[in-house]
């Protein structure tokens, strides 16, 4: 039997379909494929210290131009340093990221 404690199905459901999603928008942007857009979100969580659900949620409120609604800080900071030039905001082309939204900076 396993002994650690497992997310509620509702969680684990959740969690999965902003998965997908952020791939999806990855998919569009990049034009990469399903399994490097997974990838891209792993490593860039991995790499910046940040929950990869966090920083899914993230990408898709940016995609959806809500990112100050119910998103974690750090997690939006990465996410417009690693994408924000990618739909013309923060990051590398765009207006610096602390700027947007009263978001801190994060170093890429």
């Amino acid at each position: 039997m396993n002994e650690y404690p497992r997310r509620p199905r509702e969680a684990r459901r959740v969690g999965a379909r902003i998965l997908d999603t952020a791939e999806g928008v990855l998919v569009a942007l990049r034009r990469y494929r399903v399994d490097q857009a997974f990838v891209e979100l792993m490593d860039t969580a991995k790499r910046r210290g940040i929950n990869p659900i966090a920083l899914a949620d993230a990408l898709v409120a940016m995609a959806e131009d809500q990112l100050c609604q119910d998103v974690e800080d750090a997690a939006a900071a990465v996410a417009l340093a690693t994408w924000g030039h990618l739909f013309g905001v923060g990051g590398r082309d765009g207006a610096p990221a602390e700027q947007l939204h009263g978001l801190p900076a994060e170093n890429a």
